[in-house]
């Protein structure tokens, strides 16, 4: 029994410290650029960043599936973009133009999603540290070699500007395109705990 308590508590910590969906998917908050919400996002914009159009459509359609699942109405960047231009570097697409659109559609938020065929997967590169990303320790983090992809997913709040959440999902043996939908059911459930979507149903 007691046993039982302790390891329930573990993964209680664990999921506060670092999200770990499963063994191959972690989500790794930026401490500061995240915060707890009280009331949950009624519709978002979701916009890829990323210059290849095909790899766009499909984490949008991703994100925007897992969203849709918890009763949340979405706009996706295909509507949105326009005459913006995608900057990859800047993990953002071209302001004014893509903020106006989302406003027009309803969105209460933005939420951005930098696919991780923009960042190399490369062993040894440490990105359980990435960008601050905040985890706890690891005993792998100096020594694994294991290849790690890194989607950078992150709420740009349209309303209020006090619901702000940044994150990196890391999918270890990474397989490409088939890990869209495995970086948005994390992301999306690591965001519920934050309280930016309702409960799964």
């Amino acid at each position: 029994m007691r046993a039982g308590r302790i390891a329930a508590l573990a993964c209680a910590a664990a999921l506060v410290a670092g999200c770990a969906l499963n063994s191959r998917t972690v989500v790794r908050e930026i401490d500061d650029a995240s915060k707890s919400v009280t009331s949950p996002l009624a519709s978002v914009a979701i916009v890829a960043v990323d210059r290849d159009p095909g790899a766009r459509r499909l984490w949008e359609d991703a994100f925007a599936a897992r969203f849709a699942a918890r009763g949340v109405a979405t706009t996706k960047g295909e509507g949105l973009l326009g005459g913006a231009s995608v900057d990859t570097d800047a993990v953002t697409a071209d302001g004014s133009p893509v903020i106006a659109a989302a406003r027009k559609a309803g969105a209460e938020a933005i939420v951005f999603i930098r696919p991780p065929n923009a960042v190399p997967v490369e062993p040894g590169r440490s990105a359980y540290r990435w960008l601050d990303a905040r985890s706890g320790p690891d005993p792998r983090t100096e020594l694994d070699t294991t290849p790690v992809s890194v989607t950078e997913v992150r709420v740009f709040d349209l309303t209020s500007k006090a619901r702000t959440w940044r994150a990196m999902v890391l999918v270890r043996f990474p397989q490409g395109a088939a890990d869209a939908g495995e970086a948005a059911n994390a992301a999306v459930a690591a965001m519920a705990l934050r309280g930016f979507v309702p409960a799964a149903r």
